[in-house]
């Protein structure tokens, strides 16, 4: 009985760890906050998946949505501060929001390891058709 007891509470403390539910693709975990989100969180891990994103190595992002959709992605310490890597964070928001998220406007966040948000790049709705 002790043993069921110390197993419950272990997966109970994985499953409240508050990132929410997964899918993954290729070693990226895609966590997703809300049922209602597991279709972006899929549509977002092929998307990674078809750009390269996904390569095997261990990755995560969450995908929440308030008033707006969020990205977030866990990031090394420091790299917020790296104005080189600027660019190539608002391209893949960018990109993100027309091939995932219809064009809407979102946030990409950078996050740490439990996904507390360090710097968010916001990401204008497309003026663009969906290509």
């Amino acid at each position: 009985m002790r043993y069921f007891i110390l197993l419950f509470c272990c997966v109970a403390m994985v499953a409240c760890s508050g990132y929410g539910e997964k899918v993954t693709y290729d070693g990226t975990d895609v966590h997703y906050t809300e049922e209602a989100l597991k279709e972006k969180a899929d549509a977002t891990g092929a998307y990674l998946q078809e750009i390269g994103f996904t390569d095997g190595s261990p990755k995560s992002v969450q995908i929440t949505r308030d008033s707006i959709y969020h990205f977030r992605m866990v990031v090394q310490e420091g790299i917020e501060s790296d104005k080189s890597m600027e660019v190539s964070f608002k391209a893949l928001g960018m990109l993100l929001s027309e091939k995932v998220f219809e064009g809407e406007t979102i946030h990409f966040d950078l996050c740490n390891a439990t996904f507390d948000t360090i710097k968010t790049f916001p990401i204008e709705k497309s003026t663009r058709p969906n290509s």
